[in-house]
């Protein structure tokens, strides 16, 4: 069943690149492509504001003029790439209560303490992307927490590419990845690691990659975390390759469409069990299955939102 058509203003950053290095290339954050364009594929009625350069006025402007059911928002709590947030006027909203607020709280593995338990009360509903941390929320009072996970935009994962790559990285190699990343080459596995790539690269990058690794560890290196790549990865039907982490095993089945690694002797042995072009082109293909099924940025956001009344 298909939620009901809602008029939505969706808050979040349209782009992050433009407050970094004037060298990085443009490019439209996650939530444009993951968010904006499945929510109005739903039928809902969105308009799009980017926190990124709008503030607090330009959101009380808006909210007169498209008298919206839902402010949906992804809110950062970074002044570097959103120097106005709109907190005041969402908090506003919320104790007014003719509009429901909603949060999509991205990293909580790591943020918790120090962002979303100090601000979930300024919204109406908000979700988490790790299913341990509903009881996190519930603990500190705050009931109207949902478990929603990252999902992916099944309109724009291409799979149809010349696969010209074995195993693909987009990220930053860090200190945590790097040793990884070094232990591949040394097993004779040269890993795909393309620099400063926008939307359309990356999709061309995992679309045309029989594999694509991933890793888990959080931005502080003492957790683990559900990261969207996961399902980037396997909306491009290329097998997937990733760290461990708990998360994992509520969307997926472990070694049967996606396989998971702790430490280098896990790692070299998904390697060679991709090695097996069978079993490669067969995980792939189940991942692929199961995203379709469970992961699309259109099931995902149309359960949440029936959900938010």
């Amino acid at each position: 069943m298909a939620s009901t058509s809602k008029r939505i203003i969706l808050i979040l950053p349209k782009s992050i690149s433009k407050h970094k290095e004037s060298a990085d290339v443009f490019r439209l954050d996650y939530g444009y492509w993951n968010f904006y364009l499945p929510l109005l594929e739903l039928g809902h009625n969105v308009t799009l504001f980017d926190s990124s350069v709008q503030g607090n006025d330009d959101l009380k402007l808006l909210i007169n003029k498209v008298k919206p059911d839902l402010l949906f928002c992804v809110m950062t709590g970074s002044s570097y790439y959103c120097k106005d947030e709109p907190w005041e006027t969402i908090e506003e909203e919320t104790i007014k209560g003719n509009i429901i607020t909603f949060n999509w709280f991205c990293d909580d593995s790591w943020r918790f303490d120090l962002f979303s338990k100090n601000v979930c009360n300024s919204f109406t509903y908000c979700s988490t992307p790790e299913r341990s941390f509903v009881k996190k929320y519930k603990d500190i009072g705050y009931s109207n927490i949902l478990y929603s996970t990252w999902h992916a935009n099944k309109n724009l994962y291409s799979i149809d590419r010349m696969k010209k790559f074995p195993v693909s990285f987009i990220g930053r190699v860090d200190s945590f990845r790097k040793p990884y990343i070094d232990f591949l080459e040394t097993i004779g596995i040269q890993t795909n690691n393309p620099k400063n790539v926008c939307f359309e690269d990356l999709v061309d990058c995992y679309s045309g990659s029989l594999a694509g690794l991933n890793f888990s560890k959080n931005s502080t290196g003492e957790g683990t975390q559900i990261k969207a790549r996961v399902f980037e990865v396997v909306a491009c039907k290329a097998a997937l390759v990733t760290e461990y982490c708990d998360e994992l095993e509520n969307n997926f089945t472990l070694g049967e469409e996606i396989l998971t690694f702790k430490n280098n002797e896990e790692l070299k042995e998904c390697m060679i069990r991709l090695s097996d072009s069978s079993f490669l082109e067969e995980l792939a293909k189940k991942g692929y299955s199961r995203f379709l099924k469970q992961h699309t940025s259109q099931i995902r956001l149309d359960s949440l939102l029936q959900k938010i009344k």
